[in-house]
């Protein structure tokens, strides 16, 4: 369906030039004013990484700290795939004069030629794998980058009527699929018609980069180390080009910390009734002049590192101490109004509940079992997409819908199941209980931070269970950050501890595939020795997979059963899911892949 939709100009250079019939190879496409113009602020913040850190580079040979190699912004076999069309009705009031948004979401892949003509590619030494892999090589090394552009398109319309027969026509998609879902989202009376997806309506163009990765080898205690640069850019139709656009709500930390005056104009603004009532609903809009045109997120370990919660760099509790929260809802102490402005931010969003810093991957090709992933969607999007759809449903009968955004990281009436966020006393978390047999554990949250929200986890490690626990000691630089120490725990009976310094988040408890209990499931683990000497050789990874990984016992999941937070949910032989440390896919890291 979504390459249909390619075929019908929903092509990613087609809508980035207003051009139909744009090149798709990066080759060409880099040529024109438009990609450059984006690949330029790109490829600069990239060497500004690089200047920083003189351990930073492309090679794995000779760079600890591998970077992402700006030639895919321009190579002949990259291109960037549709993988999504996402209805944002519930963006409505974001923007007075429009029926909220429609957002077109692309991945970087490529099918590059390896050396000897066979598929793969020789990534980092020391990363183990999901699955086996087939033992035949495929003509050419495919793989998707973990990088990510969206076309966030303003909804033509904005009166009642017009609204409602938007919604009306989403409704009407709702009911299809496959080219005729296609056929009719692009038909004259389908959501996605000309002129609706025309540059004239773009809001702005959102890029996800991973712009480097460390491996658990350089940062044992967090079991690795990875920084997204978050990007938004406006069209300049007299320019000729895109230019960079600040990011919504998300705070200049570094100007702001500067500038004393600046900074109390905003906690004023924060502090007032009107702004505070819009905070609690989730539909607040920041003003200009406190916004950044860049921002960082960083895994693992999600809203414990500081570099994703750029407010609560900024201010501290007592800085809110004062302010009256009892006429809200959901933000309810000073503790709720720094994590709710926090996860409003770029950063924060993309690290609640994400998958290694996204929230859509894209479907994977069904015989595709190596570097595959079983669920393509984070936790946080399959938890708010029933709130989206009901407010489509509610334009579309005419009734008034609710616009009320719950926290990214636990949506309203969630059961509070295995991974959840839970609360652990505030009281602007209290609803936030754990599911029965799970208890809420504060996890890796910051000593500070211990009586705000944890995760709901088992009484007991079972397989799949963290095993390595020890509080973030974060710092406003993420590179300072560092977890406490922590010695390997306890592990179910014939199960044994995977730590931090070997790649595992928190610990992971695996065993053998004999006698899984239910919530196991079979993978596979690369024999590190053996792996890394095939790899050594040259030898494509497909290949050193298919030779050198050992079966594992691992915690079996789905869209309905995530994982926790900085494992994802790979695809096994079998066709199943098992929670495995994102970077052992190589479609999530930067590092590993063939040269551009």
């Amino acid at each position: 369906m979504l390459a249909e939709l390619e075929a019908a100009g929903l092509d990613f250079g087609s809508v980035l030039t207003g051009a139909p019939r744009a090149p798709a190879p990066l080759s060409a496409l880099s040529r024109t004013a438009e990609l450059a113009s984006v690949a330029r602020v790109l490829t600069e913040d990239l060497r500004q990484v690089q200047r920083a850190d003189p351990r930073s580079g492309t090679s794995i040979a000779r760079h600890a700290h591998r970077l992402f190699d700006e030639r895919w912004l321009s190579a002949e076999s990259a291109r960037f795939e549709l993988i999504g069309v996402v209805n944002r009705m519930d963006r409505g009031p974001f923007h007075a004069s429009s029926c909220g948004e429609t957002r077109l979401v692309y991945r970087l892949a490529y099918a590059a030629k390896t050396p000897g003509g066979a598929a793969g590619a020789t990534p980092a030494a020391g990363a183990p794998a999901a699955t086996p892999a087939p033992a035949t090589p495929a003509p050419a090394a495919t793989s998707r980058l973990p990088m990510t552009a969206s076309f966030e398109l303003l909804a033509p319309g904005g009166d009642a009527l017009s609204c409602r027969r938007l919604a009306q026509a989403w409704s009407r998609a709702a009911e299809l699929s496959g080219p005729a879902l296609a056929r009719w989202l692009t038909s004259s009376d389908g959501p996605l018609a000309r002129p609706a997806t025309d540059r004239a309506h773009l809001a702005r163009l959102v890029v996800n980069l991973q712009s480097v990765r460390w491996p658990s080898t350089v940062r044992p205690d967090l079991g690795g180390h990875a920084e997204y640069v978050l990007r938004a850019f406006r069209w300049d139709a007299r320019a000729g080009r895109y230019a960079p656009l600040a990011l919504e709500n998300t705070p200049d930390v570094a100007r702001l910390s500067r500038d004393p005056a600046r900074r109390e104009r905003l906690r004023a603004w924060l502090s007032a009734p009107e702004n505070l009532a819009r905070l609690d609903e989730g539909t607040a809009l920041l003003p200009e002049e406190f916004l950044a045109t860049k921002a960082l997120s960083a895994t693992p370990h999600g809203l414990a590192r500081r570099a994703n919660r750029p407010f609560r760099v900024l201010f501290e509790p007592r800085d809110f101490a004062g302010v009256d929260f009892g006429g809200l809802s959901r933000v309810r102490s000073p503790e709720g109004l720094l994590r709710r402005l926090d996860q409003m931010t770029c950063p924060g969003c993309h690290q609640s509940g994400s998958v290694a810093g996204f929230h859509l991957l894209g479907q994977e090709p069904p015989g595709r079992v190596h570097d595959a992933l079983f669920t393509v969607e984070s936790a946080h999007l399959a938890g708010d997409l029933p709130r989206r759809r009901a407010v489509v449903e509610a334009i579309a009968r005419g009734a008034a819908p609710d616009h009320e955004v719950p926290y990214p990281e636990r949506g309203d009436g969630a059961r509070g199941g295995y991974g959840a966020r839970c609360g652990l006393g505030d009281p602007s978390f209290a609803g936030w209980a754990c599911a029965e047999g799970l208890v809420c554990s504060a996890y890796d949250a910051p000593l500070e931070d211990r009586a705000t929200v944890g995760v709901c986890l088992p009484a007991a490690p079972e397989v799949g269970d963290p095993c390595q626990v020890g509080a973030v000691v974060p710092h406003a630089d993420p590179h300072r950050d560092r977890a406490a120490a922590a010695q390997p725990g306890a592990c179910p009976r014939a199960a044994v501890c995977n730590t931090s310094p070997v790649g595992f988040p928190g610990g992971m408890c695996t065993s053998s595939c004999v006698a899984l209990p239910e919530e196991g499931v079979c993978g596979a683990i690369a024999v590190l020795d053996p792996f890394n000497r095939c790899l050594a050789r040259g030898t494509v990874f497909t290949e050193c997979l298919s030779r050198h990984v050992t079966p594992a016992g691992l915690r079996r999941c789905s869209s309905e059963a995530p994982c926790r937070e900085d494992y994802v949910c790979a695809r096994t032989s079998s066709g199943e899911g098992a929670c495995i440390p994102p970077y052992f896919l190589f479609q999530l890291r930067v590092d590993g892949h063939a040269v551009p």
